[in-house]
């Protein structure tokens, strides 16, 4: 979510990169030469991978 909002911050420096994240997701930000490229998509860029959410669910 950082890296869309900082694409609107005049003095953006340093995105929050939770790589840890990547477990649950299905979409993954794209780091390119050092900057972080959001989706051309819309939306806020994050799809879950449902299937590995489920294994995490607390019934």
């Amino acid at each position: 979510m950082s890296a869309y909002l900082l694409c609107v911050t005049p003095t953006a420096h340093w995105p929050e990169y939770v790589d840890w994240a990547g477990a649950v997701l299905s979409t993954w930000l794209t780091v390119k030469d050092g900057f972080a490229l959001p989706c051309d998509e819309p939306g806020n860029g994050i799809a879950w991978d449902e299937a590995a959410v489920a294994k995490y669910l607390v019934t």
